[in-house]
């Protein structure tokens, strides 16, 4: 059993070699989380949740809080459900999806927050910002942790989609950026 903590939360976690991240939380990751104190929420989504540190993370800070995390990877998400029932984080729930396809569009979301795969391509990081979006309730963040390099381009589509965008932190390889509905 590992344990990571971020901001006073401590969680435990057990993670797979196939996995993003398998030794540990990674730096980018950290980073985000080390935002989110400053942000209230009822509802969050931890898009692409890998083995569940922005959903658990997430989910302990605020107990009263719905948060949902998906992930297309099937073992990365029976690890994240694993992980949350762990930590006995009943309040977040771990669902396979492509994507949004399983999310329903009835669901609206304070914040989202990602790591996203931009391994996997622009086209994948692009149309996650642009179907965030529709599942942001008003005035809701979509909050992402990217490598340095790529955050002129991702800025762009959020600045293209939401119509704003600013650097929330910058650490020594990666930049949280932010939109807000």
């Amino acid at each position: 059993m590992k344990k990571f903590k971020v901001s006073l939360i401590e969680l435990n976690y057990e993670t797979k070699p196939d996995l993003f991240s398998p030794k540990g939380l990674d730096m980018g990751t950290e980073l985000l989380l080390s935002t989110l104190p400053k942000f209230g929420y009822d509802t969050a989504l931890d898009w692409g949740c890998g083995w569940g540190a922005i959903a658990m993370w997430l989910g302990k800070n605020n107990q009263k809080a719905k948060v949902t995390a998906i992930d297309s990877d099937i073992a990365a998400v029976k690890t994240a459900q694993d992980n949350a029932k762990i930590n006995e984080l009943n309040n977040v729930h771990i669902l396979a999806s492509h994507g949004y396809d399983e999310v329903p569009e009835s669901h609206k979301f304070d914040i989202i927050a990602s790591n996203p795969p931009t391994h996997r391509g622009r086209e994948v990081v692009d149309n996650m910002i642009i179907q965030s979006k529709d599942y942001l309730n008003d005035n809701g963040v979509l909050l992402l942790v990217v490598e340095a390099r790529i955050k002129p381009w991702v800025s762009r589509q959020m600045k293209e989609v939401f119509g704003n965008c600013k650097i929330v932190k910058r650490g020594p390889k990666n930049v949280v950026v932010m939109a807000q509905k």
